[in-house]
C-alpha cells in the first residue's frame, strides 16, 4: 500500500516511457514546464489541464504528477476543493484508458483518498460502485490489482460500516482464490483485503477463520514469494483477531486446522 497520512477507525498505453513520467516539471512535448510551474498552485494548474488532452502521453502526465504533488504533500490545500473533479478525472481514465492510463487513474484516487482522510467519504461514495465494477470486470491484471488498492483505501480512510466493507472483501476474495492468479493482481488484492480486514470486529474475523484459512490455500501456494508473504500475512492477521476474541476457542481451532492438514 503506499503511504498513509491518518488511520480511520476500523486499450493501449501512452508511448512515453517512465523517465518521462517521473519528470513532473516537463510536459510531454514541450522544452521546459511552464513558469507557472515554480510554485506547487502551477504545477497542479498544469497537470489538470494535461487531462483533458487529446494524446494519452498528455494525460498520463497530469496524472501522475497530480499524484507526486499529493504523495509529496497530502494536505496540499487543492485537493479538498478539487476532489470531486480530480476523482472524475481519475475514474475517466480508468473507463477510456489504456491500462498504463486506467493505472495511473487508480494512483490518483488512492492518493486523494489518503490525502482527505475521514473526509473521503463523499469522494469516495461518488466512485464506488464504478471502481467495485471495473474491479470485477476490467480484462487487465494489472489494473484490477490498483482497483483493489484504491477501492480499499476509500474504504478504510471513510470508514466505511461492516456491511459495506465485507461487500468489497467479498470482490477481493475471487482475485485471491484463484491459483493461477497474475502477480500483478493477486499481490494487492491480498494487501488490500487485509487493510480491510484489519479494520472489522474480532469476533467478525474470529467466526471466519476456517473458510479464510481455505480460501488462501491459493496465494499461500502461488509460485510468486510476495504473493505467498500477503498470504502469510493476511493469515497471521485474521488468528490473532481470533486470539484476542477467544484465546481458548481460538487455540483448539488452529489445532483441527493442523490436524486436517497432516490428513
Amino acid at each position: 500500500m503506499p503511504f498513509v497520512k491518518g488511520k480511520a477507525k476500523k486499450g493501449k498505453g501512452g508511448s512515453e516511457d517512465n523517465e518521462t513520467l517521473s519528470n513532473t516539471s516537463t510536459r510531454p512535448g514541450s522544452a521546459s514546464g511552464s513558469e507557472d510551474d515554480d510554485n506547487e498552485s502551477g504545477k497542479m494548474s498544469s497537470f489538470v489541464d494535461a487531462l483533458t488532452e487529446k494524446r494519452s502521453s498528455s494525460r498520463e502526465w497530469g496524472l501522475h504528477g497530480i499524484t507526486e504533488l499529493i504523495k509529496a504533500d497530502p494536505e496540499l490545500p487543492e485537493v479538498e476543493s478539487m476532489a470531486s473533479s480530480l476523482a472524475e478525472y481519475a475514474m475517466s481514465a480508468i473507463k477510456k484508458g489504456g491500462p498504463k492510463e486506467a493505472c495511473l487513474g487508480a494512483d490518483l484516487l488512492t492518493a486523494l483518498f489518503i490525502s482527505l482522510g475521514e473526509g473521503c467519504e463523499e469522494t469516495y461514495g461518488e466512485v464506488e460502485d464504478s471502481l467495485k465494477l471495473y474491479l470485477k470486470n476490467h480484462r487487465s491484471s494489472s489494473v484490477r490489482g490498483k482497483l483493489a488498492e484504491a477501492a480499499a483505501m476509500g474504504s478504510f480512510m471513510s470508514a466505511q460500516d461492516d456491511v459495506d466493507a465485507c461487500a468489497l472483501l467479498a470482490l477481493l476474495q475471487a482475485e485471491i482464490s484463484d491459483l493461477k492468479g497474475h502477480k500483478d493482481a493477486a499481490l494487492p488484492c491480498t494487501r488490500a483485503w487485509s487493510l480491510l480486514a484489519s479494520a472489522l470486529p474480532d469476533a467478525f474475523l474470529a467466526a471466519r477463520v476456517r473458510p479464510w484459512t481455505k480460501m488462501f490455500a491459493a496465494p499461500l501456494a502461488h509460485k510468486e514469494v510476495e504473493v505467498r508473504t500477503a498470504a502469510t500475512e493476511a493469515l497471521a492477521l485474521v488468528f490473532e483477531a481470533a486470539w484476542r476474541h477467544d484465546a481458548a476457542a481460538a487455540s483448539k481451532l488452529a489445532k483441527e486446522l493442523l490436524a486436517e492438514e497432516e490428513e
